[in-house]
């Protein structure tokens, strides 16, 4: 693997870490801290991208068009077959969510990303499993 890739992977793995720690706070104290909301926004924001910069190296190494949105990149992969539809439906929640906080389209709701935190977690390292999964087995060294 390319040293470049083990260090966003590496920063992948810790994202996820930081999120499951945010789980061991309470709702209220979640949902009132600014600086622990941002700590959320921040890393759902590294950990989604790592997915789609991953999913679109794998899709040029196939010679595939590399489409212009999160979303398509997403769709695509499922359409080459590396990830399931019920994936893809989840890593597109993940995206939207990800637009919402990168591009401010609204605010954000502290309560809804809290409640939804193992759902990402389990979505986005499930997807960095079957994107290397499927890179092994087509040979591609990310």
């Amino acid at each position: 693997m390319r040293p470049s890739f083990l260090k966003r992977m590496e920063r992948f793995n810790k994202g996820l870490e930081i999120l499951e720690e945010l789980r061991n706070y309470e709702i209220d104290k979640f949902s009132t801290d600014l600086k622990l909301l941002s700590i959320a926004e921040r890393n759902i924001q590294v950990c989604t991208e790592f997915i789609v910069d991953f999913s679109s190296y794998i899709l040029s190494k196939l010679k595939v068009e590399i489409p212009d949105t999160y979303r398509e990149i997403i769709r695509k992969v499922r359409e080459e077959g590396i990830i399931d539809e019920n994936l893809e439906k989840k890593l597109q929640g993940i995206v939207g969510l990800r637009n919402i906080i990168v591009h401010m389209y609204a605010d954000i709701d502290a309560e809804i990303i809290y409640d939804n935190l193992e759902d990402i977690i389990q979505t986005l390292r499930e997807a960095a499993a079957k994107l290397l999964e499927f890179s092994k087995a087509k040979n591609i060294d990310p």
